[in-house]
């Protein structure tokens, strides 16, 4: 038993992190942002048909047609590092022509490291149209956001410009260039406290340097050690407190927190290192949902054991306090059903906290909260039987019909009540069978329960005899057979004629024993010795006959 419950346990641990790194991995899917798309894949063919300027931009291939391609395209080439590109989506006529090749890049390059490090724009709101905002005052220019570091704003704008061709093109206008200097110095990239070799600043992926994602994979080795460690220091010291207790209900508690606790202060530890690595808004957005939904299993993983230990703690309480069996049973009961309503509910709030997390959930939550009259109506229909179960089984937490433990009688069965579920009750049978039966079934229908008040039980066992049978010897006899038997309570032990027909008296033995299982084979104790003694006294001569009159002729 002990192997195939090791078995289990380590079975149920690896599909549990088998769940969750699946989780973790749709995590990263929905959390990833639209230009790493871009920026790894090709557009399809409609979409590049799509995205194609209206006519031939003849300077070169760069499409700078309309405010949204134009941030767009410099956030991509901004990320995959290459600056010199960049600069041609920067208005730069206020440097002079000898220098816009060096300065372009490096403005460029402080520029996409500001984007990239502050809240995301929303590229949906920009306009993809050539003539770009028909309300902007004055006319072809564009405000997309605007910094400020301390209380000077620095405005992020497009320009449309004239090109010497005779095409109008956005750029990243001229008062945004010349305010370049000032967004590095504000919001540019904080000195480390040590000098990164160049060949760790090159090339950027997904506009980061590699030491930042050199950084990153330490910080997760780190954050896992430390929680590791500290995890096990406050279990010691826990543990250290707990075994003075007389109590074991909270070393259970301590002990099965162990895990939970990692979970949680790995994912604060990590989200505390990666915060000097200066990583771009994308990459921190990505970490900041996987850190969440760690800590928020974690956290639920934490509740849930706690619950489970609850019980334990209760049934402690129960045995030393000295509380008898039948409230043993019903406290219990009770708390099991309602461990398993608030592990439901727990389980339920961590999923929508987990799932909200992401615009795209949020906005079908939206759209349903809009539509919650007819949507009640069409679950309530569609889960009818799944609702009332559950509701049945919060019923029954109450009510408490039966109780872990009590023997019952139903469907022509007898058995004990092995189990209850929030939706289901599982009897186990005198036979060793398991019965499965629906928690409504013991609201609405009756049945036989041998031990809602007390446990112990009557019983009686029928026997046939002759008339002229001595009562007093057969009750005697009786009164011996419970004596000797360890099974008889002595409460209830009597003989009884009850019937007599043309060829014999029915005798009716009563006895009683402490539970049902007992009484079971105590009757069938009683029922073989009575057999055995009326078949010998006096040579069987009182065994019941068959009489037959026959009539002269």
């Amino acid at each position: 038993m002990g192997r195939c419950g090791t078995e289990r346990r380590t079975g149920r641990r690896a599909r549990f992190w088998r769940a969750l790194l699946l989780f973790l991995a749709t995590v990263v899917f929905c959390a990833a942002p639209s230009r790493w798309a871009s920026a790894v894949s090709a557009p399809t063919a409609p979409e590049a048909a799509a995205s194609s300027p209206p006519e031939a931009d003849s300077e070169d291939a760069l499409d700078r047609m309309t405010p949204r391609r134009t941030i767009e395209e410099f956030l991509k080439e901004g990320a995959e590092g290459d600056f010199h590109v960049a600069a041609s989506y920067l208005d730069l006529r206020g440097i002079p022509a000898t220098l816009r090749d060096s300065e372009g890049a490096a403005l460029a390059q402080k520029l996409a490291y500001v984007l990239a490090h502050q809240p995301k724009l929303d590229l949906g709101k920009i306009p993809d149209a050539a003539e770009g905002d028909p309300n902007a005052k004055p006319p072809g220019t564009l405000v997309l956001s605007t910094l400020y570091a301390g209380e000077e704003a620095l405005p992020l704008s497009l320009a449309r410009v004239r090109f010497p061709d005779g095409v109008d093109r956005w750029l990243i206008s001229r008062t945004t260039v010349d305010l370049i200097p000032a967004m590095d110095a504000a919001f540019g990239p904080r000195s480390v406290g040590f000098q990164i070799p160049a060949r760790l600043q090159h090339p950027t992926i997904l506009g980061n340097e590699p030491w930042q994602w050199i950084g990153a994979v330490l910080a997760i080795a780190v954050a896992y050690g430390v929680a590791r460690g500290l995890a096990a220091v406050l279990v010691a010291a826990a543990s250290y407190f707990a075994r003075r207790t007389p109590t074991r209900a909270d070393d259970a508690l301590i002990e099965a927190s162990r895990r939970p606790l990692r979970m949680v202060i790995g994912a604060i530890v990590f989200r505390a290192l990666i915060g000097p690595l200066q990583l771009t808004t994308s990459v921190v957005d990505l970490c900041e949902h996987a850190t969440y939904t760690v800590l928020v299993v974690g956290i639920t993983w934490l509740v849930l054991r706690g619950l489970h230990v609850s019980t334990l703690w209760l049934d402690e309480r129960a045995v030393r306090d000295g509380v008898d069996v039948l409230r043993n049973r019903a406290v219990r009961t009770q708390a099991m059903l309602l461990r398993r309503v608030a592990s439901v509910t727990v389980a339920f709030v961590a999923g929508a906290s987990l799932l909200l997390q992401f615009d795209v959930v949020k906005n079908i939550g939206v759209s349903l909260l809009a539509s919650a009259g007819v949507a009640s109506v069409v679950v309530g229909f569609a889960a009818q039987k799944s609702l009332a179960a559950i509701i049945g089984g919060i019923q029954f937490s109450f009510a408490q019909p039966v109780r872990i433990g009590d023997q019952v009688g139903l469907e022509g069965e007898f058995g004990e009540i092995e189990e209850i579920n929030l939706t289901y009750v599982v009897v186990c049978l005198w036979d060793k069978r398991r019965l499965i039966l629906p928690i409504t079934y013991f609201l609405e229908k009756p049945f036989q329960h041998w031990t809602r008040s007390t446990t112990d039980l009557v019983g009686s066992v029928l026997i046939k005899v002759d008339y002229a049978i001595p009562v007093d010897a057969v009750r005697a006899e009786l009164q011996r057979i419970c004596e000797a038997d360890p099974r008889w309570d002595k409460r209830t032990c009597v003989l009884q004629v009850t019937d007599a027909d043309a060829n014999s008296a029915t005798l009716r033995a009563l006895v009683s024993a402490k539970d049902a299982p007992q009484l079971w084979d105590l009757r069938c104790s009683v029922r073989e010795r009575l057999i055995a003694f009326v078949h010998t006294y006096e040579d069987g001569k009182y065994l019941a006959h068959s009489r037959h009159a026959v009539k002269p002729s």
